[in-house]
């Protein structure tokens, strides 16, 4: 496996991990307790001049310890949640929920390692308790992420199994309703290509009419919160352009930029070949891809983003691995940067991008 960073000890046990424990879903619920023992047995405060405070043109506001977000899909039960200040995030995006419970798809395995690529397959499907159960949870967490000084977003979706003659746009209202008072910040995510059916953002009319209703919701409350929409890195130039023009003319705080890759693309974000994948989560299933090889992607993505809405929010998210990537995607114009598939790769690898980005 080729590397962006010179690997260390700690990654040579996580590569001994990954061959000993060759089940990925388990290694990814074993992430929460992980860092409830590394907070005890290895403390880890943040440079002080990492702390980032930021100003939207929606009038709202975000202040983080560093400019790094566990992005969503990470932590899907909103455990151990103040544990990640010491791992190197200013935030953790909790999440995909949805208004009820799901179990996600239902054959496994559900996710798969691509160790050539350092890279990481899934379709786990938006497996998460609910909603309510979610935020109930963070609530009991608050007090503990204020005292470590962690903000804690949710990420939110319609559920993909609507119920016989549910509104679409009232289940992502009302799981918006649940989310919203116990949340520092909101991704709506229109775009999992991990659940076998449609994407929200194929569909820019009612795309256009629920970004309207959910500003209107926010409008309507006492606390107003950054609110950001999550899109695919899949999307054409022109409806690429279109989805930024529907974000701007919401009123909302900008955009995530992007989601896992599909796989059903066939190709890497760069054109070349995808390896033979297996079915994940349900049969005919490819899931979505995430780590190393969507960098360049993102960043491309980003740029392009800030030339088209400079006065918009984007937080970077995809194939981030060192603080130097994250440097870059912070001087093209991020917010914020996202990771996650990189834990799987480098150890203790948020706290390493956060030191490395505090010495540039």
């Amino acid at each position: 496996m080729n590397t962006t960073w010179t690997p260390d000890l700690g990654d040579r046990f996580l590569a001994l991990l990954r061959k000993g424990i060759p089940f990925p879903e388990f290694r990814h619920e074993s992430l929460m307790p992980t860092a409830r023992v590394l907070s005890w047995t290895s403390p880890w405060e943040a440079p002080s001049h990492l702390a980032t405070a930021r100003t939207f043109q929606d009038g709202t506001s975000l202040s983080l310890a560093t400019p790094l977000v566990l992005a969503a899909g990470a932590n899907k039960q909103a455990r151990c949640l103040d544990a990640f200040a010491g791992l190197g995030f200013g935030a953790v995006t909790v999440g995909t929920a949805t208004l009820r419970p799901r179990s996600g798809n239902p054959l496994k395995p559900r996710v798969h390692t691509l160790e050539t690529f350092a890279a990481i397959q899934n379709a786990m499907g938006l497996n998460n308790p609910g909603v309510e159960v979610l935020a109930r949870r963070i609530e009991r967490a608050r007090p503990a992420c204020d005292e470590a000084g962690i903000r804690i977003g949710l990420s939110i979706s319609e559920d993909p199994t609507l119920l016989p003659g549910e509104d679409a746009d009232a289940n992502v209202l009302a799981c918006l309703a649940h989310a919203y008072p116990v949340s520092d910040y909101l991704e709506l995510n229109l775009s999992c290509p991990n659940t076998g059916h449609d994407r929200l953002d194929q569909a820019w009319d009612r795309v256009e009419r629920l970004l309207a209703k959910v500003s209107q919701f926010r409008e309507r409350q006492a606390r107003r919160i950054p609110l950001w929409v999550k899109l695919s890195p899949d999307l054409s130039e022109a409806a690429f352009v279109e989805a930024i023009e529907t974000v701007r003319r919401s009123g909302l705080t900008g955009t995530v930029l992007s989601n896992t890759w599909p796989a059903t693309t066939g190709t890497w974000p760069g054109g070349s070949g995808l390896p033979k994948l297996d079915e994940v989560g349900r049969p005919g299933l490819r899931g979505g891809l995430s780590g190393r090889p969507l960098y360049p992607h993102t960043l491309a993505c980003l740029r392009k983003a800030v030339e088209l809405a400079p006065e918009l929010s984007h937080l970077a998210s995809g194939g981030v691995e060192t603080g130097a990537q994250a440097h870059e995607l912070l001087q093209a114009g991020a917010t914020f940067v996202e990771c996650y598939s990189v834990l799987a790769f480098r150890w203790l690898a948020g706290r390493k991008i956060a030191q490395e980005l505090a010495a540039i």
